[in-house]
This record gives structure tokens, C-alpha cells and sequence, in this order.
């Protein structure tokens, strides 16, 4: 069964992710297209940085430019992220397909199931959300209220585009396609990381199955009273084989996103309560927003999911028949026990946890910067 094959799917056609089989001349062009990608990222931040440094005209005009300009930067260290760590992902995936990952019998295929069901879910959800909030968002920047020759984002360029239609569409519609490039790279990188952590959540699942199959094991060794050496043994193959596989859970990347998304949300607020209620401006931005939050949202809950079935890892282990086995695997059991009552975080650059507490304090910072730049509006 293929793992994420939705997000790898979204990677490749925005041409982040070439399939391992196209090699040659195929391979060379997704390669052009790739650095083409690259290459008009990196105008639209040139231009826009230059316009910011050289002709802002306050405050607002910084906070409501510098949003996508932030946004953008974000993209491009996404993408050099995805291209230069691409064959530390493809041995990653590789592995989740070998021995310890792989299912061994039929319990553990429908652990896998279920969770890929949740995962495909999840991926297509916010594709649909995203895709849906960037067309209206696009919609709004091209019938928002602006001088005639304005671009949809402000940048400085080194021609005159404000005097010839032709010019000034095919540099505006740039701009708008460098918009729904950088909300694709989002869906694709955003979508990757919280469906690594799922793929974690399954191996917890699976590792807690596993537990009761060695003691249901260990409990017949030791019914049949065996030679204690022989039990020792079979007892010390069992549980390195435990922690070995704990061991691995923790192969995939922890891509960090909160800190871009937590400025270029908190800079999009001030915007947002500078401008006129319902008008096209006001749309966009709450819609950008909204994706921001939800970006934010779906990363910590996947974080918090992986801290919460962690938690569970220890009552999975006391609710077993442990007492009915040899003193040796009690002493086992409890030091893994012992080892399972320390939470297991993740953490955004070693600074925020991803949870929903650090969640609820972001939205509580973004409600308050809200009403004091309203208050003294």
C-alpha cells in the first residue's frame, strides 16, 4: 500500500517531488521545471522586498504587503527543504514498507487500514479547503478596489507595466500564479508532515498488539515451566525486538512551520483591522487568515495526536496479564512502563510544542492584537 500517495501526488505536480522512475531526458525537464518554480518565487521576493524598502507608505501598507512576501520566503525553504532531503524521504517511506513497520498478520493490516482511511481523508479535506480559500482569495485581488495600473501585490519591477494592458495582465497574472503556486506547496508540505506523524500513530498501535502477542507468549513459556534460561532468552529476544521498534518510530522529519505561519498570521490581523468590513480586501484577508489558522490547527493537532497515543502506550501495558509472567519479564514490563510515563512532545524549532494549548495562546495574541489596533483605529 503506497504512504501519502495524495500528498506526493500534490508534491509532484507542483514540481516538487519527481517520481523516482523518470529518469533521463524526462527527469531533466521535471528538474527545468522544478528550478523554473524556484526561479519565480524568488522574482516575486525580489520585487516585492524592493517595493517594501523603497516606497512603503506606512505601517498598513507594510503589515498587508509583507504577509505574502513572508509567506513566499516560507515556500521557497519548503521547497529546498522537500528537493534537498529527497533521498532521506524516499529511504523513509522505503522503510515504513520493511520489517519492523510492515504488518505481520491481519490485526495489524487493519490498524494500517484504518489509519491510511483517516490519512486519505484528512489530505483531500484540506486540499478541497485549500484549494477552495485560494480561489477566493485570488478572486478577491482581482476585483478588489484598487487605482487603475495597481498590481494584486504591491512590488517594484524594472519596467513600466501601469501604461500597456498586455504588460500590466501578464505581470498581475504572475503574481496571482506565484500566489496558487506557494498555497500547492503548502497543501503538499503541510499534508506530508501531519500524515508522518499518523504513520507514527500507527506503529504505537501496532507496537501495543505486538505487546500482547509476546505476553500471551511469555505467559505460555512460562505455563509450560520451561528451563528459566531458555525463558530468559526468549524474553530478551521479545523485548529488544520492543524497543528496537520504538527506537525507529521516530525516523520521519519534523518539518518546522509554526514560526513562519504564527508572524505572517499575527501581521495579517493588523491588516485585517485596518480595513473597510465586507469589501473585497476585507474577504481576501480574512480568507488568508482562516487558511493560517487552519495551517497552524492541523499541525499541532497531529503533534498532540502522537503525544496522546504515547500516553496511552503505558495503561496499554498495565492492562495485561504482566503479573502472571516470570519475575525477569515483570522487571522488563515495569522499566518500559517507567520509560512510557515521560510525555513524548514534539516540538517547532525547539521552542513551541505542538499542541493545542500553544495553539489556543496563538488565537488568544491574534484576538489581542485584533482589538487593540481596532480600539485605537
Amino acid at each position: 500500500m503506497a504512504i501519502l500517495k495524495e500528498s506526493f501526488c500534490v508534491l509532484t505536480g507542483i514540481g516538487l517531488w519527481r517520481p523516482v522512475e523518470w529518469q533521463g531526458i524526462k527527469g531533466a525537464f521535471y528538474n527545468c521545471y522544478t528550478l523554473l518554480v524556484l526561479l519565480n518565487s524568488i522574482t516575486f521576493i525580489i520585487s516585492e522586498s524592493m517595493e517594501l524598502i523603497f516606497f512603503n507608505d506606512g505601517i498598513f501598507d507594510f503589515f498587508n504587503n509583507s504577509s505574502m512576501l513572508i509567506t513566499v520566503i516560507g515556500m521557497c525553504g519548503k521547497l529546498i527543504t522537500v528537493v534537498t532531503n529527497r533521498e532521506t524521504i524516499i529511504k523513509m517511506i522505503e522503510r515504513f514498507h520493511r520489517s519492523p513497520f510492515s504488518p505481520r498478520d491481519y490485526e495489524e493490516e487493519i490498524i494500517h487500514k484504518n489509519f491510511n482511511q483517516k490519512i486519505r481523508f484528512n489530505t483531500l479535506a484540506y486540499i478541497v479547503f485549500f484549494e477552495a480559500s485560494v480561489t477566493v482569495y485570488t478572486v478577491g485581488k482581482i476585483f478588489e478596489d484598487r487605482p487603475p495600473g495597481v498590481l494584486p501585490c504591491r512590488a517594484w519591477l524594472p519596467y513600466d507595466y501601469s501604461n500597456n494592458i498586455i504588460i500590466y495582465w501578464m505581470t498581475a497574472s504572475q503574481q496571482l500564479l506565484t500566489v496558487v503556486m506557494t498555497a500547492n506547496v503548502d497543501i503538499a508540505y503541510d499534508t506530508l508532515f501531519p500524515g508522518m506523524m499518523m504513520q507514527v500513530c500507527i506503529q504505537i498501535n501496532v507496537l501495543k498488539h505486538r505487546f500482547r502477542l509476546t505476553l500471551d507468549a511469555l505467559e505460555n513459556i512460562s505455563d509450560d515451566k520451561m528451563d528459566p534460561v531458555m525463558v530468559k532468552t526468549v524474553e530478551k529476544k521479545f523485548f529488544s525486538e520492543m524497543v528496537d521498534t520504538i527506537s525507529h518510530v521516530f525516523g520521519p522529519m519534523i518539518f518546522i512551520q509554526y514560526s513562519f505561519s504564527s508572524v505572517v498570521l499575527c501581521s495579517s490581523v493588523y491588516a485585517l483591522s485596518q480595513m473597510v468590513p465586507f469589501s473585497p480586501e476585507f474577504c481576501a484577508c480574512s480568507v488568508y487568515i482562516l487558511c493560517m489558522f487552519f495551517q497552524i490547527l492541523y499541525i499541532c493537532l497531529s503533534g498532540n495526536r502522537v503525544t496522546l497515543e504515547f500516553a496511552k502506550l503505558g495503561t496499554a501495558m498495565y492492562d495485561t496479564y504482566w503479573f502472571a509472567l516470570s519475575n525477569n519479564a515483570q522487571k522488563h514490563i515495569i522499566m518500559m512502563m517507567m520509560s512510557s510515563v515521560k510525555p513524548i512532545i514534539f516540538a517547532s524549532g525547539h521552542v513551541v510544542t505542538l499542541s493545542l494549548e500553544s495553539f489556543k495562546r496563538l488565537l488568544k495574541l491574534s484576538y489581542t492584537i485584533y482589538n487593540v489596533f481596532q480600539q485605537s483605529s
